[in-house]
């Protein structure tokens, strides 16, 4: 369907707001913690713990502002094993060749270049002391990620029966061909000292997700020759403006040099509804040999919502976030006289990403208001028509994707040093700080399931970063690398009109049991979809990072 790739974007664009890594997320929220490699959680005593601990509030200073950003741009290349298939009528001149390489070149519409800005931009107070203890605070932020995607090479598709077709498509047009997503996460949260070592804080986050996809899909049932005139261009744009979740923690310190933390953000389900068009390719038919005319379903029989056009119909995904957890340890250097010297810290976290829904024999979820990470529920109000009246058979699909997803665990240490610039004594004035973590995250995809328009591989992170520190304010930068590196996606067969079938005994594997995506079919429900892997091949990835941030206390 058309939004069964969009979801991803969504997901991706409705990130939660705590220091996730694995599956979609960078670690870090801001300009320090990013710069510890998300080791942060126990640390965390400014606007940042907003997202990455609410009871990190409680250690703020007075009234604090907090303005940071990590500036992201995620590289990654995708060459397809195999080689163009030979069609039936053997006209296009790449017929034969080897797939290219296909490369992320995206231009974020509120980019700098390729580099999208995240925000953390918070205010904590400490209210005067009017509530001994007690702080909140109130700001926005965006989780540390990377949705944006351009895998068409500069390809246009062609729907006409004159069109241009030597032109090879790119091999990625089954999984993504552009896509653009953004979000801001309004949040409220409160932190309180039970006692002068002992906080706790709670996080309540909302906010409005937007995203555009654009993805070719199989126009007709069986198009295993990957013809682009039998394939249907579809173009969506989906939003939720309400997407609450929420977050709690704990710092503990037992001893002067030794913090514990720990926090909990809950699973967000993301119901987003929007508009879909279809480009049908000239050779996607009816039975009658008309060309196929896709237009909305009758109101009356109306799934998702009333009032589609024959220009854009009405479309719902149903997709959740998943829960996640992460403790923490801190060891603080101090001198003789108590003043820190310098930190190290290691986190541990957990990503519920392999949480499942259950499907009945004909691919409906047996509990309808069920959700999971992995697995998006699609629904578009579309129908076939013929001779302008919506035709009852074929049917466009209720459906849903299987990402192929697996829990997540990741592992961070980072850690920072102070110079005191006066009298030697970093809390008595000017300081220089610098910084620096390791992380790694083990992979979201589970084997044979990496894609392009979902970051599912795992990750080695290395941060740097340094501030300048006095009295009133502190100016952060940093710097660093996550490596994914190279990882192979293994195809299990390539199908042809001569062999239709992946298995020998010409039967279909069951969806639990496949492995790696296949293109989707919008008449066809996701147990009847031909097998016919589209991401085997190698991917190549990695992102770089900036991080700036300021922020003043009184």
């Amino acid at each position: 369907m058309v939004l069964v790739r969009s979801a991803a974007g969504l997901l991706v664009l409705t990130a939660s707001a705590s220091a996730w890594a694995g599956g979609l997320f960078l670690p870090g929220s801001g300009a320090i913690s990013t710069a510890r490699a998300g080791a942060a959680i126990a640390s965390a005593d400014d606007g940042e713990a907003l997202a990455l601990n609410p009871a990190g509030l409680a250690k703020a200073r007075g009234t604090t502002i907090t303005v940071s950003a990590a500036l992201i741009r995620y590289y990654m290349e995708f060459t397809r094993a195999g080689t163009y298939d030979d069609l039936s009528d053997g006209t296009q001149p790449y017929e034969g060749q080897p797939f290219p390489t296909v490369e992320n070149d995206p231009d974020p519409p509120l980019g700098i270049g390729s580099y999208q800005p995240i925000p953390v931009i918070a205010i904590v107070s400490d209210l005067g002391g009017r509530v001994k203890g007690l702080h909140v605070a109130a700001g926005l932020y965006a989780p540390n990620g990377y949705p944006f995607r351009d895998m068409s090479n500069g390809y246009q598709f062609q729907t006409s029966e004159t069109g241009d077709y030597s032109a090879a498509p790119p091999p990625t047009r089954y999984d993504i061909l552009n896509q653009e997503s953004q979000l801001l996460l309004p949040s409220v949260a409160v932190a309180y000292r039970i006692t002068s070592d002992l906080h706790v804080g709670a996080r309540f986050s909302a906010g409005r997700a937007k995203a555009k996809s654009q993805l070719a899909t199989w126009g007709t049932p069986l198009n295993v020759e990957e013809d682009v005139r039998d394939d249907t261009l579809f173009t969506a744009e989906v939003a939720d403006g309400f997407v609450p979740m929420w977050s709690a923690g704990l710092t503990y310190r037992p001893t002067p040099w030794l913090e514990l933390a720990a926090v909990y953000t809950s699973r967000a389900v993301i119901r987003g509804k929007g508009t879909a068009k279809s480009l049908p390719g000239p050779d996607v038919r009816n039975a009658d040999g008309t060309p196929r005319v896709i237009g909305p379903r009758p109101d009356a029989l109306a799934q998702c919502e009333t009032g589609g056009t024959m220009e854009a119909q009405k479309a719902c995904i149903t997709v959740q976030l998943p829960m996640h957890a992460e403790v923490g340890a801190r060891y603080k250097f101090l001198d003789n006289n108590g003043a820190l010297r310098g930190d190290l810290e290691l986190n541990v976290g957990w990503e519920n990403w392999g949480q499942r829904c259950d499907f009945t024999s004909e691919g409906i979820l047996e509990d309808p208001e069920c959700s999971s990470p992995g697995q998006y529920l699609v629904v578009v109000d579309s129908a076939i028509y013929e001779n302008g009246m919506p035709s009852d058979s074929p049917t466009i699909k209720t459906n849903f994707v299987n990402l192929g997803l697996q829990d997540t665990f990741s592992v961070r240490l980072g850690g920072s040093y102070l110079i005191g610039l006066d009298s030697g004594d970093p809390e008595a004035g000017r300081t220089i700080v610098l910084r620096g973590g390791v992380g790694y995250d083990t992979r979201a995809a589970r084997e044979n399931w990496l894609r392009s328009n979902f970051d599912g591989a795992a990750r080695l992170t290395t941060t740097l970063g340094a501030a300048y520190r006095t009295p009133r304010f502190d100016v952060n930068i940093g710097g660093g690398l996550v490596y994914e590196g190279s990882n192979t996606n293994v195809a299990k067969c390539n199908p042809t009109p001569e062999d239709t079938r992946c298995n020998p005994d010409g039967t279909l594997t069951p969806l639990d049991d496949r492995e790696g995506p296949d293109p989707t079919n919008p008449i066809l429900a996701p147990e009847a979809q031909w097998e016919n892997p589209i991401a085997g091949g190698t991917y190549k990835s990695h992102y770089l990072l900036f991080m700036l941030g300021f922020s003043t206390w009184f």
